[in-house]
């Protein structure tokens, strides 16, 4: 399911990768906490966009904040057009589709959409998941977490 708001995501701190700013694609929102992807042409898209501007390429890693460039919003101010959108890569408690185990551990891990992650790059009824990082290991009380670098 997709994201419908912004989300904090529980997060173990690694070395912080290098960030971007990025525009988002006209027509696209994205939510703090999405799962974003980076387009082709440069421009950013929240995981699972069915319709991007151009093919995407690869993860930007997790929006800081949203951003809204769907030209409907009846906000003013920085959250409202193209951007700039400065996503973090690190490692993050993301929800599976289906439950990893420890022997999943260092496995890749896809884009189901803005909100999901699956260890499944191509689904029996889809096309193939762009990766967004590996399995780095699960909480005690089971929660996964995914290196996004």
């Amino acid at each position: 399911m997709a994201l419908t708001k912004d989300r904090v995501l529980p997060e173990k701190k690694v070395s912080h990768a290098p960030e971007f700013p990025l525009a988002v694609a006209a027509g696209s929102r994205v939510f703090r906490g999405s799962i974003c992807m980076v387009c082709q042409d440069g421009s950013v898209v929240p995981a699972g966009t069915a319709a991007p501007p151009s093919p995407v390429v690869a993860c930007a890693g997790i929006a800081r904040h949203a951003q809204d460039n769907t030209g409907t919003s009846s906000v003013v101010g920085a959250q409202v057009g193209a951007g700039p959108l400065w996503c973090e890569k690190s490692c993050y408690g993301l929800p599976f589709d289906t439950a990893p185990t420890w022997a999943d551990v260092n496995k890749p891990v896809y884009a189901v959409d803005d909100e999901t992650v699956s260890l499944t790059e191509t689904p029996a009824s889809g096309s193939a998941r762009l990766q967004v990082g590996t399995l780095s290991g699960l909480e005690a009380d089971g929660t996964p977490y995914v290196l996004i670098a």
